[in-house]
């Protein structure tokens, strides 16, 4: 066999072989991956918030970046109501999102009510990370799963706190899903 068949040949064979898609593109795993937070029972505090005409995008959806502010209602509302978060506060530590995340499954749309739904699913010494989903109508999988994690942050010097306040600590382990 000349090295030029040869070589046809191993990359036919390449393209066959488990791991490709339909198209022969290598693909890392097979497997489906899991959803998690899809459900309402992945959450313990539930929000209503309004659709709002400028939150569609010309597509006639919830522009992608809209989400974000759904996440940062939620869990602000959550704070402020339930781990005496106090914005206008100069001595009190506030949360800085140091990081997001977001996985789209279908789009929401105005004019509609959604409901976002809060978890939290890790809480470190100075950091706590939220899930949120955003359930549209009587769907009862979230159309997007997503959140943020602060960083408690003292409110002067900006440096993260030695550890969570026991009121902020006391509020957010309420929202942990077993």
């Amino acid at each position: 066999m000349s090295q030029g068949k040869r070589r046809l040949s191993q990359i036919t064979s390449h393209l066959a072989s488990p791991g490709t898609n339909a198209s022969g593109v290598r693909t890392l795993t097979t497997q489906p991956i899991k959803e998690t937070f899809r459900t309402k029972q992945d959450y313990k505090y539930f929000l209503p918030i309004q659709t709002r005409w400028s939150d569609n995008d010309c597509y006639g959806h919830v522009n992608n970046s809209v989400y974000n502010h759904y996440f940062d209602t939620v869990i602000n509302v959550y704070l402020i109501k339930h781990c005496g978060l106090d914005i206008n506060s100069k001595t009190k530590p506030l949360g800085v999102v140091v990081a997001s995340q977001a996985t789209f499954y279908a789009s929401a749309s105005y004019p509609n009510l959604i409901t976002a739904g809060l978890t939290v699913s890790k809480i470190g010494r100075s950091s706590v990370t939220y899930r949120v989903g955003i359930f549209e109508a009587d769907n009862p999988l979230a159309c997007v799963v997503g959140g943020f994690t602060h960083v408690f942050v003292n409110n002067q010097d900006r440096r993260p706190v030695t550890e969570l306040p026991d009121e902020i600590l006391n509020g957010v382990k309420n929202l942990v899903v077993e």
